[in-house]
């Protein structure tokens, strides 16, 4: 099917809902959800508030350090945040939320030349006080891979492996990588 074919497809399908707006015998009946008998577990509310506020504070700090960089949404190979470098050059951090805790429990990720894990820890009480500071450390992936392909424990503590792969300033190589 041609694309000016489905085009006059969508227009048509566009017109009869339109003429049966105002209809009610057009329509079945509306749809019930009972509300649930059981709240969602405050673990799950404030771990998926506090994903999208990890990327957004690894992105505003970028912007900060004045790196031109973007936040992505359902970029595949593990891509939460895309930084400029230069016409047809990209950086990539993939941003991970540790809440409470500095182990991580190792998912496969994608290691490659210029992609970054970045690792933000929030305290027990994030939500809770929204003044508090999340801690950040930022890996090379190629690098953090190799690291963990000679540990034999999962979780692993992010702390030690920042320890182990002496990163001080985190932000700096990445300013440094995107100049």
């Amino acid at each position: 099917m041609t694309s000016r074919k489905r085009k006059l497809l969508d227009d048509q399908i566009e017109a009869e809902v339109l003429a049966d707006l105002n209809d009610p015998s057009a329509w079945g009946e509306p749809l019930y959800v009972p509300p649930s008998k059981s709240p969602r577990p405050d673990w799950l509310v404030v771990g998926r508030h506090l994903e999208l506020s990890a990327r957004f504070h690894v992105l505003s700090v970028l912007h900060r350090l004045g790196v031109e960089a973007n936040l992505t949404n359902a970029y595949p190979d593990n891509v939460d945040i895309t930084v400029v470098q230069a016409p047809g050059r990209a950086l990539t951090i993939n941003v991970q939320t540790l809440v409470g805790t500095s182990k991580w429990f190792i998912r496969p990720f994608s290691a490659r030349k210029h992609h970054y894990i970045a690792f933000v820890l929030f305290s027990r009480k994030a939500a809770e006080n929204p003044l508090a500071i999340p801690e950040v450390m930022i890996f090379p992936s190629a690098r953090l891979k190799a690291l963990l392909e000679q540990q034999k424990s999962n979780p692993v503590n992010v702390q030690v492996l920042a320890r182990e792969l002496g990163t001080p300033n985190p932000w700096q190589q990445l300013i440094a990588e995107a100049a």
